[in-house]
């Protein structure tokens, strides 16, 4: 097991032990966020066919009209209606977004640029041959490889699936995620706070994280701070992809989940990471089976859990795409130095096209009020000294529902 280590090392290790969730179809309607796990290919032309996208008039154009024409109007097509006949030279159909082009056709005219009596039309800005006509195949082609593995299916991937005509998608099984809290002093919420206890706010927190990241969530009741409890707890996960806990993960005579991880056949990978808040973390594996041990501290939790945890659940559900580090300055300082990585709870603040990140006046371990309202972890690399307003650091995003 290895010991004190950066966070890259632990991601290199957790990475390599993490096995791809099983498939399943789903309809249309249900794979909202989900993962694609395989290529989808289209089976039409989009748009099925030549169509117009304004309201006008169709007809056969010729390079040389360049005055004001007269037209006889022959149809009219409203959008889902096929042509009935073809057009000539001197004729013209009224036509409508989205409708198909005629048989002869070769452009559409704004509407506001022509005028209409009877069946006349004139035509008084004439277009050129193909202006205003969105071709079959345009946009997508039979046969072409629309999304592929890995691929997150957001509205605008589900409204596509669904204007090729695709019914149901394979994508990744949801997660399924146990989480237990433990801790001698933690209560309910809805009881009256007795002496010297706290309220279990970690399984709160890290549910709606969980909940966020598109995982099936099983919830444990918290544990004390006993050794036969918490291994009984953690073995009722056994048909969970994967295990996080909270508290009991640092040095103390109750500090026991480590212990209770190799009491019930884990093999320990590491614990500890070289980095503050969060450094007591901790990961094991049973059967292809992960466990995480977070800090009890609840932004210590919810930092871990951003920097370590969500990145592992992307890659177990299918998805490709990991969290990315980019430059940003800094809207305020931070007075303290250290030997240790630090990563600060920032926001977000957009300066002439520049991303300049505030730090939260609070950025202990405990304080849970720190993270509300931050959507920035700001990198400060071990012994960097204090932080100067308008230094130039490395940040990652918080993830938002969806994301």
């Amino acid at each position: 097991m290895e010991t004190m280590i950066s966070l890259e090392r632990a991601w290199e290790i957790v990475s390599q032990k993490i096995q791809p969730i099983k498939t399943e179809k789903v309809n249309l309607h249900e794979a909202y966020h989900r993962i694609l796990a395989e290529s989808v290919t289209s089976s039409i032309d989009m748009p099925p066919f030549d169509r117009s996208p304004l309201d006008g008039y169709t007809y056969v154009a010729s390079p040389s009209d360049l005055m004001a024409i007269t037209l006889r109007q022959v149809s009219e097509i409203p959008a889902g209606v096929y042509p009935d006949r073809d057009l000539v030279q001197g004729e013209c159909a009224k036509i409508f977004t989205g409708a198909p082009i005629p048989q002869g056709a070769n452009c559409v005219v704004r509407m506001e640029d022509t005028e209409s009596q009877d069946d006349q039309v004139l035509i008084r800005q004439p277009v050129l041959p193909g202006a205003n006509i969105v071709h079959q195949g345009e946009e997508i082609q039979k046969g072409e490889i629309i999304l592929t593995p890995g691929s997150v299916l957001d509205p605008a991937s589900i409204g596509l699936l669904a204007a090729l005509g695709v019914e149901e998608v394979t994508v990744y099984r949801r997660p399924r995620i146990g989480l237990l809290s433990t801790g001698s002093e933690l209560m309910e919420v809805g009881q009256p706070l007795l002496p010297g206890k706290i309220y279990n706010s970690n399984t709160y927190t890290l549910r709606g994280l969980l909940m966020e990241a598109g995982c099936e969530v099983k919830v444990a009741s918290f544990v004390p701070d006993r050794l036969p409890e918490t291994i009984e707890t953690l073995e009722s996960f056994k048909d969970m992809d994967a295990v996080v806990t909270t508290g009991g993960a640092s040095v103390g005579d109750y500090d026991l989940v480590r212990e209770a991880f190799v009491g019930m056949g884990c093999e320990l990978l590491f614990w500890k990471l070289n980095l503050k808040p969060g450094t007591p973390a901790a990961v094991g594996i049973k059967q292809n089976q992960l466990y995480f041990s977070l800090s009890g501290n609840p932004a210590a939790a919810m930092i871990t859990y951003e920097l370590l945890v969500r990145p592992a659940l992307k890659k177990m559900a299918g998805c490709l795409d990991q969290e990315e580090v980019f430059p940003v300055k800094m809207a305020g300082s931070f007075g303290k130095s250290g030997k240790q990585r630090r990563f600060l709870r920032a926001r977000a603040v957009l300066r002439e096209g520049e991303i300049w990140a505030d730090p939260n006046y609070a950025q202990g371990s405990g304080i849970l009020r720190s993270m509300a309202g931050s959507n920035l972890l700001v990198d400060v690399p071990g012994g960097h000294g204090p932080v100067k307003e308008g230094e130039m650091l490395f940040a990652r995003w918080i993830p938002s529902e969806g994301e």
